[in-house]
């Protein structure tokens, strides 16, 4: 009996022996796969993140997207908007699956840190990859991440590094900006297309399947510039804020560059301290919450030390209002050696009050989903130069009333502050679908491959998938991406792990969509 519990018990050992070599030879595979695929997509993004590409100038990013997909034998088109078509055939024996698109979009927000010398349209991201960490970040300036490393993830399946049937991979320009590639994406580009996978969300265990619309309102007057009644120049400046995406970030309770300039220049008039002023600007982009904004502005030398004190004791006080939000806010005053031309104090006061009245932020909250915003607005640009005053605001509602009273609310408003606005479609409304297919397909293939149910997410921003669904209704659509931090800004972070997560997403949806 002793001899054959020791039996039992080597038995027992060398099983237990066998199945850890099991686990470790898997476990080594599947870090070996995770490794490769993380290469190969980061290749392709180091490549993309040479070519500048703000938005409206996707020419260089446009050619080389061309000129790479007929280098690896693809069908290419491009459109005259400089929109990027290809096509794959599909892998042997699985020809007969439907037409699938993948589709990005090719621009990007700059952002650049204070004091980085940076040209966006001549000069490369600088990309840091930290393996021990595990992300990829920029050296002072936004990375690209949305939506590049899409485009990256899209080209290495374009590299035949991954089964599929028949596919076409649709590259947008001006997402970020406009979206003037989806409106004037040639319809027949989604024919015979049963289904669609964006790949521009930035949470990999998400699958997003509705956005709001967006509009933005524009505008821009030439003033006549006058000599200055004060005789001292000062740059007044809020810098370091963190920012953000107006859609994503826009319920952080971030300070908003501009506001918090203005503000002060009307605390300025609260204690009787004159101004005039010769320039204001902020912001990079419509739908980035600007980090920073600075003035250059006339007053009386003798009102120096006064204005020094009252910012001081301003940034003081955003410190404490914003605490645990904004942690690391700086304020400057500095004197110029120049007495330039200011804009009138009527046109500098309407300035000032549009700013500090128009709705920035989260408007209204959604009653149907709990932690998501309903309606908002960012002031994300606004300039005053060479007598030149302009400004964008970026308005987001997944309700049309909401839109409308927003929109209306904002043209009011610059009406009474001397301008005359206008207002532009920026996305289209992208309403759930309950009896999505592919949505299903989704959710079954994520929960054999994590072992845990993926999230379903609506999200308060505008993709391009709301006017593909405009162009073509019974389009099935889904939208999906690795994880990403900080988009729009210039710690924007894209985590190495969670791209293989959204690859074997892929992987799995492309070899059962039927």
């Amino acid at each position: 009996m002793k001899i054959n519990n020791v039996v039992i018990g080597l038995i027992i050992l060398i099983i237990v022996i066998i199945i850890e070599i099991i686990v470790i030879n898997r476990n080594t595979s599947r870090n070996q796969d995770d490794k490769k695929i993380i290469n190969d997509v980061v290749d392709n993004f180091m490549m993309i993140a040479k070519i500048p590409r703000p938005s409206h100038h996707e020419e260089k990013i446009s050619n080389y997207l061309v000129d790479w997909a007929k280098e690896h034998g693809l069908d290419v088109i491009r459109d005259s908007v400089n929109n990027v078509r290809i096509d794959a055939p599909a892998t042997k024996g699985m020809e007969n699956r439907p037409l699938v698109i993948l589709q990005v979009h090719m621009d990007m927000v700059v952002a650049i840190s204070d004091g980085k010398s940076f040209d966006p349209l001549n000069d490369p991201i600088t990309v840091i990859r930290n393996d021990k960490e595990g992300t990829l970040s920029a050296d002072g300036t936004s990375l690209g991440g949305d939506d590049g490393i899409g485009v990256a993830i899209v080209m290495a399946i374009l590299e035949g590094k991954m089964e599929h049937g028949p596919l076409r991979v649709i590259i947008t320009v001006d997402e970020e900006d406009g979206m003037t590639g989806a409106f004037n994406l040639d319809s027949s580009w989604l024919d015979d297309a049963s289904y669609l996978i964006n790949v521009d969300n930035e949470w990999s265990s998400e699958v997003l399947v509705s956005t709001a619309a967006g509009d933005t309102v524009h505008a821009e007057k030439k003033v006549s510039l006058i000599k200055p009644s004060g005789n001292t120049t000062v740059n007044i400046s809020i810098s370091n804020l963190n920012g953000g995406h107006s859609g994503v970030e826009i319920d952080k309770g971030r300070l908003n560059g501009l506001i918090g300039l203005a503000n002060f220049l009307n605390l300025l008039n609260e204690n009787n301290i004159y101004y005039e002023i010769a320039s204001f600007d902020g912001g990079t982009a419509p739908n980035a919450i600007p980090a920073k904004a600075n003035a250059k502005i006339v007053i009386n030398e003798k009102d120096k030390t006064i204005v020094e004190e009252k910012m001081r004791e301003y940034c003081d006080t955003l410190k404490t209002k914003y605490k645990n939000i904004e942690e690391n806010i700086k304020c400057d005053v500095n004197i110029v050696n120049e007495l330039p031309l200011v804009i009138s104090k009527k046109e500098s006061d309407n300035a000032i009050k549009f700013i500090t009245k128009v709705v920035d932020g989260v408007y209204t909250m959604s009653k149907d989903m709990d932690g998501l915003v309903e309606s908002s607005s960012n002031l994300g640009l606004f300039k005053i130069e060479n007598g030149n005053i302009s400004f964008t605001t970026m308005i987001r509602s997944s309700l049309g009333e909401k839109e409308k009273e927003l929109l209306d609310s904002q043209i009011i408003l610059a009406k009474e502050c001397g301008f005359d606005a206008s207002s532009k479609k920026g996305s289209d409304a992208w309403p759930y679908n309950p009896n999505s297919k592919l949505l299903e397909l989704a959710k079954k293939v994520y929960k054999e491959q994590n072992n845990e149910d993926i999230k379903v997410s609506a999200v308060h921003a505008g993709l391009e998938c709301g006017t593909f669904k405009k162009i073509k209704e019974d389009l099935d659509m889904i939208s999906i991406g690795p994880d990403l931090k900080d988009g729009h800004t210039i710690r924007e972070t894209i985590y190495l792990n969670s791209i293989p997560k959204v690859w074997n997403l892929l992987k799995g949806i492309l070899k059962e969509i039927k």
